[in-house]
C-alpha cells in the first residue's frame, strides 16, 4: 500500500547522451551529499544540545543556559524521579506516575522521554549525556526526515534542502525589531553575532511575535524534536511503496505507540493526519486499522499511567494583542510568519494534486484549530500545533520558491537568466531566514546556570540519605529544590508549571500554606 504521489521528475541526462552512466554519477552524487547531509546533522544537533546543557565534573555542578533555566526547573525534577525516585518503581511495575512537582495524582505531563533519561542515569549514565545523546538523536532524526518528506513529495533536492534551511532559521520578522534597537550601520554584523537577547519574545515581552519560532523551544523542551521526527517517519510510511499492508501497519503502529509516551500534543496530530488519510485513501484504511490495533495497548497504558485528560475551550486569537479581528489576525500572522504568510498556500495551492489532496485540508485545520480553541490551560501550549504546522508549511514553501525562480526560464539569454535567478532567489532567501540568522546567536551568546548536584550540595546530601524515594518534601521554594535534584517530590511545585498542567495548584499551595502556619 502506498499514497500515490507523482513526483516532479528532473531530467537527470541529456538527449543523446548515455542515460545509464549519468544516472549513476547523479545518484552517486546523491548519495554523497545526502551522507554529508546527516554527518552535519547530528554534527549539528549534538553541538546545539551540549552546548546549552552540560555538566562539570570538576565541580560537580549541572551546567544550565539561562534560556534554558525554567523549562529545566520542571525537567530535571521529573528526570530525577526515574533516576532516584518513586517514579522508577511506579515505571517498573506498571502504576501511575506522578508529577514531582505535584504528587499524589497521575501525571498531566508526556513522561516517555523524561523517564529514558532517568533510566539512562541510573544505568550509570551522567546527567548531561543521558539528555543530550537522546535529544541530539532525536533533533537530527527530524532534520533527516525533513530533507526525506519533502524529496518524497517534490523529488527535488534544492527543495529539500530549503526545507531544513526554512526550519532551522525562521522567517518571522523578529529581525525588523532587531534593526529597529540597532539601526544599520558598518557596526550591524558585530551587533548581530554578539546579540545575546531574542529581539522579539511575545507573549512575555509584551509584543506580537512568540518566542516559539526558534531553535530555544527545541533546546528546551528535549522531546519536541523527537516527537516530531515519529510524525514525518510516520508520514514518509505512508508515502514510500511498502508492498504488504501489514508492515506499514505494525510500523505505524509501533512509532504510534511511542509517540502516545513521548509528547500528548503530537499523538493528537498524527490522529488529524492520519484521520484525513483514512478518510480520502481507501487503500491505506487496512494499514491503518492495523496500526490503530497495534497502538491500542500503548494508548490504555498511557490512560492508566497519566492524566490524559484536557478541557478545550472555545477562546479565539491565540496570543494575539489588542483588539481580536480579521486585520488585526492577518497582522498578527504576518509578525511571526513573515513571508511563508504567502508562500505557503501558494506552494499547496500549486503543488501537485494528489500532494494537495493529502496535505491541504490537514494543514489548514492544522493553523485554524489552534487559532480557535485553546487545547489546555494555557494557551501558549497550542504552540506545538504550530510548530508543526510550519515543518509541513517549509516543505510547501520552498516548492513555491522555487516554481516562482522557474518563471525566469522564459528568459532567452542563459545568462541573464542565471543572473536574475540568483539575485531573487538570494533576496527572497535572506528575506525569509534573515529573523532567523539573528536569533539564533542569542543561543550561541547565552550565560549559563549552576545547580550544585549531590556529591557538591551537602542540603541534596542530607536529603538522598535521610528520607526514602516515596517521601514528599513539603517545599519553602521551588526552582532546583535540593529535593528535587534528590529525586524527591515536592509537596506544590511551581506555581506556573502545576496551573498549566492542569492541577488544582490553589488548593495545594493552602495546604502548603497551613503546614508552614
Amino acid at each position: 500500500m502506498k499514497i500515490d504521489i507523482p513526483k516532479i521528475h528532473q531530467d537527470f541526462f541529456d538527449a543523446g547522451g548515455n542515460p545509464d552512466a549519468k544516472r549513476r554519477g547523479t545518484r552517486g552524487r546523491k548519495n554523497i551529499g545526502e551522507t554529508v547531509g546527516i554527518i552535519l546533522a547530528l554534527l549539528f544537533s549534538f553541538f546545539l544540545m551540549f552546548y546549552t546543557f552540560s555538566y562539570s565534573s570538576s565541580t560537580q555542578e549541572i551546567r544550565v543556559a539561562t534560556k534554558l533555566w525554567s523549562d529545566f526547573g520542571a525537567h530535571i525534577p521529573l528526570i530525577r524521579s526515574f533516576s532516584y525516585g518513586q517514579n522508577y518503581t511506579r515505571l517498573m511495575s506498571g502504576q501511575a506516575i506522578e508529577s514531582p512537582l505535584f504528587p499524589g495524582e497521575p501525571i498531566r505531563y508526556h513522561f516517555g522521554f523524561y523517564a529514558l533519561v532517568g533510566l539512562l542515569e541510573r544505568l550509570g549514565m551522567r546527567i548531561d549525556w543521558a539528555v543530550n545523546i537522546p535529544s541530539a538523536l532525536g533533533f537530527s532524526a527530524l532534520l533527516i526526515l525533513l530533507y526525506a518528506v519533502s524529496f518524497q513529495l517534490f523529488a527535488n533536492t534544492r527543495i529539500s534542502w530549503l526545507t531544513i534551511i526554512f526550519f532551522l532559521f525562521n522567517g518571522s520578522l523578529s529581525g525588523m525589531q532587531f534593526l529597529r534597537d540597532h539601526p544599520l550601520s558598518r557596526t550591524t554584523a558585530l551587533d548581530i553575532i554578539t546579540n545575546a537577547k531574542f529581539p522579539a519574545f511575545g507573549p512575555w515581552d509584551g509584543g506580537n511575535i512568540s518566542a516559539f519560532w526558534t531553535l530555544n523551544i527545541y533546546t528546551n523542551q528535549r522531546h519536541l524534536g523527537l516527537s516530531y521526527a515519529l510524525l514525518l517517519a510516520i508520514l514518509l510510511l505512508l508515502l514510500k511503496p511498502i508492498k504488504k499492508t501489514w508492515h506499514i501497519g505494525f510500523l505505524i503502529g509501533g512509532l504510534e505507540s511511542v509517540l502516545l509516551f513521548v509528547n500528548f500534543a503530537a499523538a493528537g496530530i498524527s490522529l488529524l493526519f492520519l484521520g484525513w488519510i483514512f478518510l480520502i485513501q481507501k487503500k491505506s484504511r487496512m494499514s491503518l486499522i492495523i496500526s490503530a490495533i497495534v497502538a491500542l495497548p500503548a494508548f490504555f497504558l498511557v490512560r492508566h499511567m497519566s492524566n490524559t485528560a484536557s478541557t478545550i475551550v472555545w477562546q479565539p486569537g491565540y496570543l494575539m494583542r489588542g483588539t481580536e479581528n480579521i486585520s488585526s489576525f492577518i497582522r498578527f500572522w504576518f509578525a511571526n510568519l513573515g513571508l511563508h504568510t504567502f508562500l505557503i498556500p501558494l506552494g499547496v495551492l500549486s503543488s501537485p494534486k494528489a500532494v494537495r489532496r493529502l496535505f491541504a485540508v490537514p494543514l489548514m485545520l492544522l493553523f485554524l484549530l489552534p487559532n480557535l480553541l485553546r487545547f489546555s490551560p494555557d494557551m501558549i501550549n497550542n504552540h506545538k500545533f504550530f510548530n508543526f504546522f510550519l515543518i509541513i508549511g517549509n516543505m510547501f514553501s520552498a516548492f513555491a520558491l522555487i516554481g516562482m525562480l522557474k518563471l525566469y526560464n522564459t528568459v532567452k539569454q542563459p545568462l541573464w537568466r542565471n543572473v536574475l535567478q540568483c539575485i531573487s532567489g538570494a533576496v527572497l532567501i535572506t528575506m525569509l531566514i534573515g529573523s532567523g540568522i539573528i536569533d539564533f546567536f542569542p543561543i550561541i551568546n547565552d550565560t549559563k546556570g549552576l545547580v550544585a548536584d549531590i556529591r557538591a550540595n551537602p542540603d541534596v546530601q542530607f536529603i538522598a540519605k535521610h528520607t526514602n524515594p516515596e517521601d514528599i518534601i513539603a517545599n519553602s521554594t521551588w526552582f532546583y529544590h535540593p529535593a528535587s535534584i534528590a529525586g524527591r517530590p515536592l509537596l506544590s511545585g511551581y506555581t506556573y508549571f502545576t496551573w498549566s498542567y492542569g492541577y488544582d495548584q490553589t488548593q495545594r499551595e493552602a495546604i502548603l500554606t497551613s503546614i508552614y502556619q
